[in-house]
């Protein structure tokens, strides 16, 4: 199989070893000129134009800031084969229902959305073996359902868990697991951080449990938020939920008493079983830095 993949970031630099590692012919394309030449020494090819090798490759994945996407799918509409399949992994999809729109057959579309991520971006960081064992959303996008063959193709190559979600649930879905997390995230570190002026041995006493939360917070400010920006509704209705229930617990906190709703979060965390006896401890929080 070719396959040419278009950002070589984290997710893209990823995507783009596991194929390699399956044996395809991996293309490679990034508008940072740098990360494209980090990229030749695995094996991926870097040195072709990207209108040369779009003309005879069996997928293209999208692994570019969700504002390039519509652009890209423009370009390889108009150069790509018939018949070949534009796979996106975008972390909010609703913007894109108007790109998603102009794929007919004979193309096709797969809408991933791969459960994994670090908190530092860039190829340099990427590896194939970054999802094996996550959770790969699946999206059910308008009139254009994924071809099942295609689907269990690529969970092979990424060692993915599928799960079907459809379109109009991706993004409140994320604006729980993934996007108000972020934002709890970082406002502990901002809050540890402010009181270290009467409070200054902080740093150096912090154990695993704060680097857990903080992990997620501590990515970039700036693709976040791009992301928040991209799925603003929901978030604001996920935030608002959590800042009414953080507020409840803090009136009963401070009236000396004990939020009852604790005892059941242990039960809570317990039931988050993924497919093929996947454990919560092995579920990734995110999936961000795409570049």
């Amino acid at each position: 199989m070719n396959v040419g993949v278009v950002g070589l970031g984290l997710i893209g630099g990823s995507i783009a070893k596991a194929c390699l590692e399956a044996g395809w012919t991996v293309f490679g394309y990034d508008v940072k000129r740098e990360a494209a030449d980090i990229t030749g020494a695995p094996g991926i090819i870097v040195d072709k134009p990207w209108d040369e090798w779009v003309q005879y490759v069996d997928y293209v994945v999208l692994a570019t800031p969700l504002r390039d996407i519509e652009p890209w799918v423009d370009r390889i509409l108009a150069h790509a084969p018939r018949g070949c399949t534009i796979i996106e992994v975008a972390s909010v999809k609703h913007p894109l229902r108007s790109v998603y729109a102009k794929i007919r057959r004979p193309f096709t579309l797969l809408s991933l959305h791969p459960m994994a991520g670090k908190e530092v971006r860039g190829f340099a960081h990427s590896d194939s073996h970054l999802f094996k064992g996550r959770t790969c959303l699946v999206v059910d996008v308008l009139d254009l359902p994924p071809n099942p063959d295609v689907v269990q193709k690529w969970m092979g190559i990424l060692g993915s868990i599928p799960v079907r979600v459809p379109l109009d649930q991706h993004d409140s879905l994320m604006s729980v697991v993934s996007h108000t997390p972020y934002l709890v995230s970082a406002a502990i570190l901002v809050m540890a951080r402010d009181m270290g002026s009467h409070l200054p041995l902080w740093t150096q006493v912090v154990g695993t449990g704060f680097l857990d939360v903080t992990r997620i917070g501590a990515s970039d400010a700036g693709l976040w938020r791009e992301i928040l920006g991209a799925n603003s509704e929901n978030v604001k209705d996920t935030f608002a939920q959590f800042t009414h229930l953080i507020q409840q617990w803090n009136d009963q906190i401070q009236g000396g008493e004990w939020p009852e709703v604790l005892q059941s979060t242990s039960a809570i965390r317990q039931s988050l079983m993924l497919p093929d006896g996947v454990t919560c401890d092995t579920h990734p929080t995110d999936n961000i830095n795409r570049e």
